[in-house]
């Protein structure tokens, strides 16, 4: 019973999140026409198909970081810092290329005629960065048992989701809906800021998305090489 207790909140997280990541298109369709979904899901399965590298790393990883908080609590955020560095570093160093040859990459996919997704292509491919930072975070929610909050984060997501593309899909159709996206997605990583668990977190990847930590990593291969 209490296995099921906690986990409910997962499945209404899950639930939530398939709503919310296909709400667009169905605003989309109702509110401009099917061509434009079909322009808009070409960016978006660009997009989502670089999801899995953020699941299958933490998969991977996430074993020894739980370890970690059993050697002390600085170990285990010291090693939550680096998967955040390593997943904002991928997802800025994968969105960097696709935003300067968003047009040649909807070409070679899916030809000439698709160049409309281009745009949706440049703004959408952003959002990875909340994506692949909210995956170790929401690791970690499940890790501390905070699924109440992760099923949080999801909700206000979805509605903040919904509220912006009804505001900006009229002004700037598909590209008013990538960009609610980005917002949304962005937001919502640091929702559960308000917990105090959870404001260490939220530092660790604004740290990750300073660049901080990398500046230190490069230092100290420069000061290595020099010894």
């Amino acid at each position: 019973m209490s296995l099921l207790k906690d986990s409910l909140p997962l499945i209404l997280s899950g639930l939530v999140v398939l709503v919310y990541m296909r709400i667009d298109q169905i605003m989309i369709k109702h509110m401009i026409d099917n061509v434009s979904v079909g322009y808009y899901s070409a960016a978006v399965r660009i997009c989502e198909a670089l999801y899995f590298i953020p699941v299958t790393l933490c998969n991977s990883i996430f074993p020894a970081i739980v370890n970690a908080k059993n050697v002390s609590e600085a170990f285990y955020n010291n090693r939550m810092q680096k998967l955040y560095d390593v997943l904002a570093w991928l997802a800025i160093g994968i969105a960097v290329p696709v935003t300067i040859f968003s047009n040649l990459i909807i070409q070679i996919l899916f030809g000439k005629e698709f160049a409309t997704a281009s745009p949706v292509l440049t703004i959408y491919i952003w959002a990875g960065v909340a994506v692949f930072l909210g995956v170790a975070s929401s690791q970690y929610l499940i890790n501390e048992n905070l699924t109440k909050l992760a099923f949080i984060r999801s909700f206000v997501g979805m509605i903040l989701n919904v509220a912006l593309n009804f505001f900006l899909i009229p002004k700037f159709g598909i590209n008013g809906a990538a960009i609610a996206t980005l917002v949304s997605y962005s937001i919502i990583a640091f929702v559960p800021s308000y917990h105090k668990n959870y404001k260490t977190q939220l530092k660790l990847m604004l740290r990750s998305l300073s660049f901080i930590s990398l500046v230190r990593y490069l230092n100290n291969i420069r000061l290595s090489k020099k010894k």
